[in-house]
């Protein structure tokens, strides 16, 4: 049977203008961070958390050994910030790099609040590293033949200016022990791809078919929900995929533009 484990981390940013620029000329705040997904504690399995900043920044390597996993700094412009993930695992595979965007909102553009969800696939870790991972919420993944399933490569969130951000690969260093749902280059093997396809089939027969009218359908329920604990938990749900908008007094987002999985909880949450 499959030791493999799956386990998903959110990696995200928030930014905003500065009410006064720096006497450097520095003109945002912002904050990148890496969490676990639903509050689980990824300090179990996770040795230390690198953020590979501009090299305009004083020690642009900045490790981070204990949560909360974040950077915070001031500064003008936006740029691309590796993030390394270390392991505390003695064999391959060690870490996992993660290319990242940092964007800083244009002038009069509201503040970034921009999260994401990273699945990574362990097949058959070491029994010590895979108890680590099942501590910091990994979940054991089965297929109908006792292999591995790859997860669908999720959607990547928008900017706040709606704008599509550069798409960019994550590498795994080591030995194929470990990938990431979104990471892989190369051909899956057909028996890879007839067993990914059943498991798709599946999952579409259990899901809503989201065409106009569901989508009509969803957005009315969504307005007549009044439980302040319920839209909460809508909010909270928005708030991984990154795409919406934020504004003084209300939260903005476009159903059309998400992803099945996330309508599929939105739909979830009406029906509890």
């Amino acid at each position: 049977m499959s030791q493999a484990v799956q386990v998903n981390l959110i990696l995200g940013h928030t930014a905003q203008w500065r009410k006064k620029p720096t006497p450097e000329g520095y003109t945002h705040d912002w904050t990148v961070l890496v969490r676990g997904e639903d509050g689980c504690d990824i300090r179990h399995f996770v040795e230390k958390v690198i953020f590979h900043l501009h090299e305009s920044f004083p020690k642009p390597k900045r490790a981070v050994k204990e949560p909360p996993y974040q950077v915070s700094e001031s500064g003008y412009g936006s740029f691309n910030l590796p993030i390394e993930v270390v392991f505390r695992n003695k064999e391959e595979p060690r870490k996992v790099v993660f290319e990242y965007d940092l964007l800083l909102p244009n002038l009069d553009d509201p503040p970034i609040n921009q999260m994401r969800s990273e699945c990574l696939t362990f097949q058959n870790p070491s029994e010590e590293f895979r108890q680590k991972l099942l501590k910091g919420g990994a979940k054991p993944i089965l297929g109908s033949s006792g292999e591995a399933q790859k997860t669908v490569k999720p959607r990547k969130p928008r900017p706040a200016d709606g704008s599509e951000p550069p798409k960019k690969k994550k590498k795994v260093d080591g030995t194929n022990n470990a990938s990431s749902s979104s990471s892989s280059s190369d051909s899956p093997s057909e028996s890879e791809e007839d067993s990914r396809q059943s498991a798709a089939a599946k999952i579409k027969a259990k899901s809503v078919q989201w065409d106009t009218n569901a989508l009509k359908r969803l957005h009315k329920q969504l307005n007549a929900i009044q439980d302040p604990q319920a839209l909460q938990e809508i909010v909270n749900i928005i708030e991984q995929t990154g795409i919406y908008q934020l504004t003084s007094s209300t939260f903005d987002f476009d159903l059309c533009k998400l992803d099945e999985n996330t309508l599929n909880k939105l739909n979830k949450l009406i029906e509890n």
